[in-house]
């Protein structure tokens, strides 16, 4: 028998932006005469699992049977790819993303909601504050503290006033601890043994521009030039260990240093360190360059899709 509920849910592997907005929009669906349920597939990153530890929030369960669903909603996602293969396009009702590189033709009965904002958390949150939804603190917890994590403390490129307007509306609702920040970025910089490989392998992202192939895998920490020098043997041999397993044309990693605001990549192939350095100006030593543009991973598959579309 079909579920009359809507799935709410979100990328393989979800981060804390992903799953705190299936979480809260699930939530405020409820409340308003509309049955859902937040899903999710793979393993939660390592800042979901910190936050919901620190706060006592469950983690919702994974998904068996997503195809008992009729209708689907999509949060912080917008790309087939990226989902589990048992997601039916067809079925998707709805999606709220905040990238520009979207994949929106594969999602026929969809109506989407892309803006270009600091956190996808931050246009549920909008949507909750505009409807005077009655937020229980562990929504409100879990939407503020993703929107300070997603836009870096509000440093990140993308991030803007919106962003901390609704934070603003969220802390009031949860007692936001302000030293709970640093403590966000402390966690997710632990990288400390297997953890290194495992964050670059659950956080992996595909693109295809113009019949090209390219896998980002994109890191946030404190110290980065400290954690490059110390393990790009590691981080190459990963890397390494993705291409022959998915066969991409380039890829790389990036990693934000969240207090020095820098970004550094790490590539051992030529060609992507060309490619990196022809859109970005950035020069590998040693194969890795540092650049002092803030840029994050949307950012960066914007100049590629745009330099793709160039040749």
């Amino acid at each position: 028998m079909k579920n009359k509920m809507i799935l709410v849910t979100t990328y393989i592997n979800p981060d804390l932006d992903g799953f705190s907005a299936a979480t809260a929009l699930a939530e405020f669906l409820n409340k308003t005469g509309r049955p859902s349920q937040a899903g999710f597939f793979g393993d939660f990153q390592p800042e979901v699992k910190f936050v919901a530890a620190k706060f006592g929030i469950d983690l919702h369960a994974f998904l068996e049977n997503p195809e008992d669903f009729d209708q689907i909603i999509l949060v912080d996602v917008s790309d087939l790819k990226r989902l589990d293969k048992s997601i039916d396009p067809q079925k998707v009702i709805e999606i709220i993303d905040q990238r520009e590189v979207t994949d929106l033709s594969s999602f026929p009965n969809a109506k989407s909601q892309i803006e270009i904002i600091g956190a996808t958390a931050t246009l549920v949150a909008e949507r909750l504050k505009a409807a005077n939804f009655g937020i229980s603190k562990e929504s409100a917890m879990l939407l503020s503290a993703a929107v300070v994590s997603h836009t870096i403390n509000f440093q990140a490129p993308d991030a803007g006033q919106r962003d901390k307007d609704v934070f603003q509306w969220l802390k009031i609702k949860c007692d936001f601890p302000a030293s709970f920040i640093r403590e966000i970025f402390l966690a997710k910089s632990d990288f400390s043994g297997a953890k290194l490989g495992q964050a670059i392998e659950g956080d992996l992202k595909q693109f295809e521009f113009a019949g090209r192939k390219i896998a980002i895998a994109s890191l946030e920490a404190i110290d980065v030039a400290i954690l490059v020098r110390s393990r790009k043997q590691e981080i190459i041999s990963k890397l390494a260990e993705l291409k022959q397993k998915l066969k991409p044309d380039f890829v790389f990693l990036m990693i934000i240093d969240m207090e020095k605001l820098a970004t550094f990549f790490v590539s051992e192939e030529p060609e992507t360190q060309d490619l990196l350095k022809t859109i970005l100006g950035v020069e590998f030593k040693d194969d890795a360059a540092q650049t002092q543009k803030f840029v994050m991973r949307k950012g960066v598959a914007l100049y590629l899709q745009q330099w793709f579309g160039k040749k």
